[in-house]
């Protein structure tokens, strides 16, 4: 891996649900692009402004709930997301920050991709959110005939106003779909039931952008004969839109469709954590208290090695060399990713290795821990201590491994969590919160 790789995430809060990686990492395989993907679980948009440029990220998708509290920290945003006020793709030329709105693409062209005509059809979209405005957009672009439904009508009335359509009440749903050819729902997960099903016929082309499990509207509109979209047509549409804004490459569609239908995945099966990241992020003191947070037990890999050798680290380097403590890294990451049920807090060169890498990433929920320059050499100091830094220029030195490393621990992570600013049981608390569903148990 060259230090030249792009890196490419998701951020949002929650994340680590995101199918994004999925599709992206497919696409670059297929592409031979020098690109990884991962998944940043963010705090706010400054977060993510700051962790973009210290990072050197190269591109970022947007999701909930960032995508208009990103907006004020970019360089340049395109009319369409100025129009929305909201962003949900960040391409990165020379440091410079440039936002656009993908969703829109995503919306209509999950439509017209499955030979929808959107051009003179009534379509009903239910929601008030980003989603649903840029949707809205989409298809007045088309030239659909627009209805926005929300359980405040005063808020659809002003999305009606802003963008150019017609508001609808909730109660009066039943009626506008008499004459209605799409029904789009925008609303957030798994709703109780908001369309009577007695009103839904067979002439609707119905799409639910939650796509998560079957909601009451897809299983009413599949039992009433409707032609019924997959909402992972709309994640599917946006994220080839992002990934050409990311490349400049035309974007292998069905490459990936088929990551992210694909029912097996790479995320899935995961009994372990896995700390990883640059020495002075914390990985000792995270995982100890993870472990009893999650009351699970652990292991730091170069403590067991000190234990096991009867010497430091920084001496095994003195009297055998790197090569020699990594070959005893390796043994060790590959005994320990087998168990089941640990926390694990990885050497901070444990991720140059790819089948390090490769059997963490199979056993494990790999999180980077995260931290810039700045924090790290506060809390590294100068005591000497660090093998890799035990020389005269140790700011150089540390710049220059900072900066090789970063790609490989994106690479390796499939959930980035940024340590400057953050107590160990902040940073404890966030890793809790996106692994509590995702681990197996």
């Amino acid at each position: 891996m060259r230090s030249d790789t792009k890196i490419l995430a998701v951020a949002g809060n929650p994340v680590l649900h995101s199918k994004s990686p999925l599709m992206f990492r497919a696409a670059f395989k297929a592409m031979s692009v020098d690109a990884v993907y991962t998944r940043f679980a963010a705090s706010d948009g400054r977060d993510i402004s700051d962790t973009v440029k210290a990072m050197g990220i190269s591109g970022i998708n947007i999701t909930s709930p960032f995508k208009e509290e990103i907006v004020p920290f970019l360089d340049h945003v395109e009319d369409r997301a100025r129009r929305l006020g909201a962003v949900n793709t960040v391409a990165v030329t020379n440091g410079r920050t440039e936002g656009y709105n993908t969703d829109v693409d995503g919306a209509k062209n999950a439509f017209l991709a499955n030979g929808i005509d959107l051009a003179g059809r009534k379509a009903v979209i239910l929601g008030g959110g980003g989603a649903a405005k840029a949707a809205v957009l989409g298809f007045i672009e088309e030239g659909a005939r627009v209805v926005i439904a929300n359980r405040s009508f005063e808020k659809a009335e002003q999305i009606a106003k802003e963008l150019g359509c017609r508001a609808g009440r909730f109660g009066d749903i039943g009626e506008e779909l008499k004459s209605a050819d799409i029904l789009l729902s925008c609303l957030p997960a798994l709703e109780d039931r908001v369309v009577d099903g007695r009103d839904l016929t067979e002439r609707l082309v119905v799409l639910d952008a939650y796509y998560q499990g079957e909601t009451c509207l897809v299983k009413d509109a599949r039992e009433k004969g409707c032609k019924v979209i997959d909402g992972r047509e709309w994640l599917l549409f946006q994220g080839t839109e992002a990934f050409a804004r990311f490349t400049g490459l035309e974007p292998p569609i069905g490459v990936m469709r088929k990551a992210l239908y694909d029912k097996g995945s790479e995320d899935e099966g995961k009994k372990n954590i896995a700390l990883i990241g640059f020495m002075g992020t914390g990985k000792t003191s995270v995982a100890r208290d993870l472990g009893k947070t999650l009351k699970r037990p652990v292991v730091d890999i170069d403590a067991l090695i000190e234990e096991k050798a009867g010497r430091s680290i920084a001496e095994i380097f003195r009297t055998e060399g790197e090569h020699a403590f990594r070959d005893i890294e390796k043994r060790e990451v590959h005994r320990v990713a087998g168990i089941s049920g640990t926390v694990i807090a990885c050497g901070g060169g444990a991720v140059i290795d790819g089948e390090n890498v490769a059997v963490l990433k199979e056993n494990c929920l790999v999180v980077w821990l995260w931290a810039g320059r700045d924090t790290i050499r506060e809390r590294v100091g100068d005591n000497g201590e660090r093998p890799l830094l035990a020389e005269a220029r140790r700011k150089h030195a540390m710049d220059v491994i900072f900066a090789e490393r970063i790609p490989f621990y994106a690479r390796a992570a499939d959930l980035v969590v940024a340590t400057d600013g953050r107590t160990i049981q902040e940073t404890v608390k966030r890793i809790a919160y996106e692994s509590d569903t995702f681990l197996s148990h």
